[in-house]
């Protein structure tokens, strides 16, 4: 389990290190984070399963229930989509975005589980996240302020995560906290310097962690195909 948490913070800093010289708008930030999950994911199915992700074989589209689809990650077995994966890494202006994101997260549950396949969404969110002004005329614009990670802005998750079935809630939901150091290696958060509760905290280190998730998704995998 160490190895996947270290294996974890390597691509994720390759992510960031690429979010930086490439800017938001490029999929080549991506590359690094979706291959890790292909790659961990493959490993633990074996030989029967196919992994389809950004400069792998391509994303694979799927119609779904409500609105055409770009899957980050697939599995296939026997050439059908039995599972995919979603991925969010909040980079910048958290707060202002952070009901949209969840929103955004309801809907696409709903739209491929609906299908049939089954959907796991990981998020990743920093524990001091720049705000940018985007006006200012850089890249990222002119840093406003830091916000600090509070329980307001992982409740509903959890709350989600705690769910009964339905379709807005993804099959394996994860979530991890990180930031980075001055050469842009990612950490893990020590949750005790935030201001969590002990139910968050434990919910967040024990039941939706990295290692969580991925053992979740090799077994759902197996249900599914």
């Amino acid at each position: 389990m160490e190895n996947i948490k270290q294996e974890f913070l390597k691509a994720i800093s390759e992510t960031f290190r690429a979010y930086n010289k490439y800017g938001a708008r490029s999929n080549k930030k991506l590359i690094p984070i979706h291959s890790w999950l292909a790659n961990i994911i493959g490993k633990k199915l074996g030989k029967n399963y196919t992994i389809r992700r950004l400069g792998s074989g391509g994303e694979i589209k799927v119609e779904g229930r409500y609105y055409p689809k770009k899957l980050d990650v697939a599995v296939l077995k026997d050439k059908v989509v039995i599972v995919t994966v979603s991925f969010k890494f909040v980079t910048s202006n958290y707060k202002q975005n952070v009901n949209n994101y969840f929103e955004q997260l309801l809907g696409e549950t709903a739209n491929i589980r609906r299908i049939n396949i089954g959907f796991a969404h990981f998020l990743v969110l920093r524990g001091h996240t720049p705000y940018f002004d985007k006006n200012k005329g850089s890249l990222r614009g002119k840093t406003q302020r830091i916000e600090i990670l509070n329980e307001n802005d992982l409740a509903k998750y959890v709350k989600l995560f705690q769910d009964i079935d339905f379709p807005h809630k993804p099959d394996v939901l994860g979530i991890t906290t990180i930031d980075f150091d001055e050469k842009e290696n990612a950490f893990f958060l020590d949750l005790e310097k935030f201001n969590l509760s002990l139910p968050i905290k434990e919910v967040l280190l024990k039941k939706i962690s990295v290692e969580g998730f991925i053992q979740k998704i090799v077994a759902l995998c197996k249900i599914k195909g």
